[in-house]
Order: C-alpha cells, then structure tokens, then sequence
C-alpha cells in the first residue's frame, strides 16, 4: 500500500468550527459553462479508506445531475492496480481521468498513457498544488493537470493551536508522520510551526512509519514510544486508519488513560472514538463532498480552456471535530451545503 494510502488533511481551533457558509463562500466566482456530455473515469487511493470514495461519490452525483457519464474504480492501494485502472480508462474512451489521493509518481505508465491519448489526469487530495506548494515533477516524469486540497499547512498550524489550548500549554506531544505524502509533510511542517511558540510544549522527534505498517507493526512502535516516553500526554498521528490501529493498540497495553490523540481525516470510525472517549478526542476534518464539486469545476474551466480558479484548492473548508462540535454520527462533516447551488449556478 505504499504511497497510496490518502493524501489527505485538516484544521483546528479549539472552541470553534471554522465553517464555510454562504456568505463566506471562498470558491470561484467566474462562470464556467458545463459540457453536455462528459466521459469520466475516477479513480479512488482505494475504496475501503472512506476519504477516497467520497470526492468520488460526490463527482457521481454531479456527473448524474449534468448528462455525464461517471465511472468510479478501485486504486486497490497499490501502484500496480491503480495503473491498471488508469490504462482501463485510457481504453474506455474516457474524456477525463480524475485520481484521488494517488501520487502522481507511482502511476507514470497511467500518465503517460493517458497523454498518449491526450486524456486530461486531474486529482484531488495530494497537496502538491496551490494552496500548497506546488511539487515540480522529476525531470522527464509526469503529473496531474491540478490537484484540488486544503492548505495543509494553515491545517497544521490549526491543528498545533487546538493541541496547545486544549493541553494549557502544557502538550508532551509524540508526533507520527508518513514521508510518502507530500500532504503529511506540508501538516507536518504547519504542525511543528504552531508548537514552536509553546514554550512549555515538548515534541519528540519524529516517528516515522509507512502505509504498509499500519495493519502490521505501528500499533507495537506506538505502544513502545508511549511506554519509553512515559511523559507524553499527547500524540498526533498524520491519518485516520493510522490512528485507529493507534487506538487499538494502546487499548490493549492499557494505556489508553495516558495519552490523548489527535488525527487527520474526519473518518466516521475514528469520529465514533472521539464521540465514547476512546484515546482520540479530536480529528482535523474536510469537507470531502466540497472536494468533489471543486474538481468538477477545475475539470470544466480545463477543459473550456479558462484559466484555473486560483488557488486550485478553490477555499476548500476544514475544521477541528471534538467532542463539542460533531456532526450526527454516521455522517462526514461538510460545510453550509449552500455551497452546491454556487457551483451549479456557475455551469449553466
């Protein structure tokens, strides 16, 4: 599963949900005719993480509303099966390829075909486009048309000051981090910014894991740093099935009264932990749904030859769920809804 886990994303402040209403609405505002008939392919990380299949479903939906024909596939969380669908898709007669929190370096034969065909590959949920800084492919490789996230590191540092206020300054803070991700890396960096100023904060160096250990040895690695690091009260854990094997294994060592985690994703398992006090208590979360209608809207602009929406993340909302602000259970945490009929009125 290596590198293809999820991209994926974040905010705090700790007595409030930033939320995007109407009349804070931080999408385009410059019209972007919707073609009639559309071909597209989207492509999921892989379809048992929710974070991936919901931009997807949400593309679905458009796609039903504006005539278009959608096609949703399984990256399987490998490279392999996520070229395999991109080169589906390429003899499929898709029009677009849209790839969700697939790093654009492991599926080069995908791109390659694709552009053979001269099939635009757009995504979401990688953060290597504006807000974030932008990733310039290797020389001679290639990459997506756009990516549409949340600035990560404005999340990070989001992130950072819920920990600091929630703890009174006063966080021991084991940090986990993924290098796989470019969207790990720039929370990361927004993260360790806001806990700078802490001056009663301590962080610990940084354990690292991949996406293959998190079904096999980060639940041994984090009950070993908490049991050598007896004063830490805090972790942060860069996504969500991460944090749940965290969990489950800090349950199981009986440690779970010790230390207080935070994650990234807003998935509704670890939504449920934070909801019966299960060691998470909070979850840097964005609006999936919103994703889905931003790359909806970037693909039209591409595609009718208009500039971006700039920044290509087209505002997308993020929030801090805790205990005091979380949606009913069973359901994501999306912004005012309004946001639907701006993005519509804009395709007509």
């Amino acid at each position: 599963m290596k590198g293809t886990i999820l991209g994926a994303a974040l905010m705090a402040c700790a007595s409030c949900a930033t939320l995007a209403a109407a009349d804070d609405f931080k999408g385009p505002t410059e019209p972007a005719k919707a073609p009639a008939q559309l071909n597209v392919t989207v492509i999921t990380c892989f379809s048992v993480l929710h974070g991936c299949v919901a931009p997807a479903d949400a593309i679905s939906e458009i796609g039903k509303n504006l005539g278009w024909k959608v096609t949703v596939l399984d990256g399987g969380g490998n490279a392999r099966q996520q070229n395999a669908a991109m080169l589906d898709a390429v003899s499929s007669g898709a029009d677009v390829i849209a790839n969700i929190a697939i790093d654009p370096n492991l599926v080069q034969l995908g791109l390659a075909a694709a552009e053979k065909a001269n099939i635009p590959v757009v995504s979401g949920s990688n953060g290597i486009d504006t807000p974030n800084p932008v990733a310039k492919p290797a020389e001679g490789a290639l990459t997506y048309a756009f990516d549409v996230a949340p600035d990560y590191a404005a999340l990070g540092r989001e992130t950072a000051e819920w920990i600091v206020k929630d703890s009174d300054g006063k966080a021991n803070i084991g940090v986990f981090s993924d290098k796989e991700f470019p969207s790990v890396m720039a929370l990361q960096a927004g993260l360790l910014d806001g806990l700078k100023d802490c001056k009663n904060c301590k962080i610990s160096d940084l354990q690292y894991f991949t996406g293959s250990q998190v079904g096999t040895t980060l639940g041994q690695q984090t009950v070993g740093f908490v049991r050598s690091n007896p004063d830490t009260n805090y972790l942060f854990s860069p996504f969500d099935p991460a944090a749940a094997a965290q969990v489950t294994a800090l349950q199981l060592a009986n440690l779970g009264s010790q230390v207080k985690l935070v994650s990234v994703l807003g998935n509704q398992q670890n939504l449920d932990f934070i909801r019966a006090g299960r060691i998470q208590v909070a979850d840097a979360a964005y609006d999936n749904r919103y994703m889905g209608f931003a790359i909806v809207d970037q693909t039209i602009r591409l595609l009718n030859k208009q500039p971006l929406a700039e920044p290509h993340g087209e505002g997308l909302p993020f929030t801090v769920l805790h205990k005091d602000n979380m949606p009913a259970p069973g359901k994501d945490w999306t912004a005012d809804p309004s946001y639907e009929d701006r993005f519509y009125a804009l395709w007509k």
